[in-house]
């Protein structure tokens, strides 16, 4: 524990996710697109889909126990390095002006550097100048520029979808990633890398197209959150239908009947014509930023 200003700092605990998710809902009640989410909602959707390292998430505690800031951490790999994702850095609004974001990181880097991380890496509206403006202040740099997309309950512009012959959609519980990354038209972000994915199969549902028992798409989702985590379509089959019938049967299968996908990188010109050709509209962009250690 180390004592900053008026606050006390320490990680956070797994036996305070009620007060964790209380703080939460706080610190993001004006964010532009407003989280409406259960307590539930927010485990599966900030402990589990983030594999939420509490031991390297942060705490600012007031003096009566009560937390008034937090960073969530998650470990991995990126970009073949070990990595420091932040999935989310937050100030309750009774708190703000404290300066209590740069005392955390100040409490993070050296715990970070014990573990052989050599990246911080985050992601920030373009709009959030505040933040964007702390952030650098910190050491980060913009390195990415992403956009996110949505698609209503109202606008499902491809029901009638026209496929190739003998094909199907099943799920699969064997990712074939070596497949997959050939039909990407980019590298996912930290997220909805392999490496997480990989370890948060409990929240995620694979899909295939198959033609003849052979993958021609694949997508990857969250039933409970209608978010997909990665989609492609082989480059010999695009503009048939299979992208098409792939956000079909996600949009039907996901309780919300509301699909999104983030952090599409700008430069995937292909991917971002294609959710927009059948009703994806951009709701925000955000700029990925990384901090070497």
């Amino acid at each position: 524990m180390i004592m900053a200003d008026s606050m006390y700092l320490k990680p956070l605990k797994p036996t305070q996710l009620t007060d964790i998710y209380i703080a939460f809902m706080d610190a993001f009640s004006d964010y532009p697109l407003p989280f409406r989410l259960t307590k539930e909602q927010f485990v599966r959707k900030f402990v589990q889909k983030l594999s939420l390292d509490f031991s390297l998430s942060a705490g600012a505690y007031e003096y009566d126990g009560s937390l008034a800031a937090f960073i969530f951490t998650a470990i991995n790999r990126y970009e073949d390095k070990l990595t420091a994702y932040i999935g989310g850095t937050g100030v309750r609004v009774k708190n703000r002006g404290e300066r209590l974001t740069t005392q955390m990181y100040e409490y993070l880097t050296p715990l970070f550097k014990r573990h052989k991380v050599s990246q911080c890496v985050l992601e920030v509206l373009i709009t959030n100048h505040r933040a964007i403006k702390a952030y650098e202040a910190i050491g980060f740099e913009r390195t990415k520029y992403f956009k996110c997309y949505a698609l209503e309950r109202d606008k499902p512009t491809f029901n009638k979808v026209e496929l190739p012959t003998n094909v199907e959609i099943k799920t699969v519980q064997n990712p074939n990633w070596k497949l997959y990354q050939q039909f990407s038209d980019y590298k996912p972000s930290f997220l909805d890398s392999i490496e997480m994915i990989s370890g948060n199969h409990i929240n995620e549902v694979i899909i295939e197209m198959k033609q003849e028992d052979v993958c021609i798409g694949y997508a990857i989702y969250q039933p409970s959150f209608g978010r997909i985590s990665q989609i492609g379509v082989d480059a010999e089959k695009r503009r048939q239908g299979v992208g098409k019938a792939l956000v079909d049967h996600m949009f039907k299968t996901c309780s919300l009947k509301r699909l999104t996908i983030v952090n599409v990188n700008d430069a995937a010109t292909t991917t971002k014509k294609f959710f927009e050709s059948i009703g994806f509209d951009n709701q925000i962009d955000q700029y990925e930023m990384i901090m070497a250690l």
